[in-house]
């Protein structure tokens, strides 16, 4: 199915509903999608194009969040977690611990979600945030 083709229906289909859905069923209502203002309903379509893909990333990362605190917690270990930005997952790892973490994060996190695509993990280690990236 041609790209253009499928986004149309997303459009279509979240007008019809008045809200989008995620493949974890979590939904986002657009009401600017019935709006009578042109340049509003433009922004609707936009965000319903946009919601399905950043939505589902956005659950997938709870979701790898909440098991990632989980199987820490289980492990037992001084490694925590500090702090979530973005797209990014920050971890305080004492030294003896960096390869141990190292296999469960990448494990944890590219497990979040069983899709056709490999979900990947890029991971970088510093004595700071700013050493990290």
């Amino acid at each position: 199915m041609p790209a253009a083709y499928a986004l149309a229906r997303t459009v279509a289909e979240a007008r019809e509903r008045g809200y989008t859905e995620t493949l974890f069923g979590r939904r986002r209502p657009i009401p600017e999608l019935l709006s009578g203002n042109f340049r509003i309903r433009q922004a609707g379509e936009r965000q319903a194009m946009n919601a399905g893909i950043q939505g589902l990333a956005a659950d997938i990362f709870k979701v790898a969040l909440v098991n990632l605190d989980r199987a820490l917690e289980e492990r037992g270990g001084r490694s925590r977690l500090i702090l979530q930005v973005h797209d990014e997952v920050i971890l305080e790892v004492p030294p003896e611990e960096k390869s141990e973490m190292e296999q469960l994060v990448r494990e944890v996190m590219a497990g979040a979600a069983d899709l056709s695509v490999p979900l990947e993990v890029h991971l970088a280690f510093g004595d700071s945030w700013e050493s990290a990236k």
